[in-house]
């Protein structure tokens, strides 16, 4: 009965593949069963383990905080490199070289407005303009009708680029031109674009 019911289970079989699954089929039956009921001993060990080790120690967590505030902190570099300051700019105001000053070239960017102050949030890089000496300066100003009208900061250059970060409280619908000269009000226009 036995054979036949393997026939019937796998088919016909050679002699060697009956003989290999008789010896399989006797291993299998060799091992003895399952208990009914898991140890309590047994039960009691792997509770232990459990107890003893917990996944969120006081060293795991100030650890964890730890990765945290570093991780903080190079986003926040990265973000401040990357961004100019951590400011935005909504528009920038390339400035046009005069006769003065051929070679100098510059751009102004501004920012947004602050609701609490009314200043703009201003950016002013140039290059080209000489470097002057003892007490002598340059003024980005806003003119009107030809006229320095209000300063928005002054500044120095070195060699190369120079950037300078401004705030200015006027209007800027209120002036027609942005100017940079030297800081007497007589000053020839070294750089300038209209406003808006």
């Amino acid at each position: 009965m036995k054979e036949k019911n393997l026939r019937d289970l796998v088919g016909d079989l050679t002699a060697e593949e009956h003989a290999e699954l008789e010896r399989v089929d006797r291993l299998l039956r060799s091992v003895p069963a399952p208990p009914a009921e898991v140890p309590s001993s047994l039960t009691r060990a792997v509770e232990q383990i459990a107890a003893g080790r917990r996944a969120w120690t006081p060293r795991r967590v100030a650890f964890a905080f730890a990765v945290a505030a570093v991780l903080a902190a190079v986003f926040f570099g990265v973000g401040r490199w990357t961004n100019s300051n951590g400011a935005h700019y909504r528009f920038a105001v390339p400035l046009e070289a005069t006769a003065s000053a051929p070679r100098a070239s510059g751009v102004i960017r501004v920012g947004d407005r602050d609701p609490n102050t009314g200043n703009w949030e201003l950016q002013l890089s140039v290059a080209g303009l000489p470097k002057l000496s003892g007490g002598d300066y340059y003024v980005l100003w806003l003119a009107k009708n030809g006229k320095y009208a209000g300063t928005c900061g002054t500044f120095n250059v070195g060699k190369g680029r120079t950037t300078v970060d401004m705030t200015v409280s006027y209007r800027l619908n209120d002036y027609d031109a942005w100017v940079v000269s030297g800081h007497a009000e007589n000053s020839p226009w070294l750089l300038s674009a209209r406003v808006g």
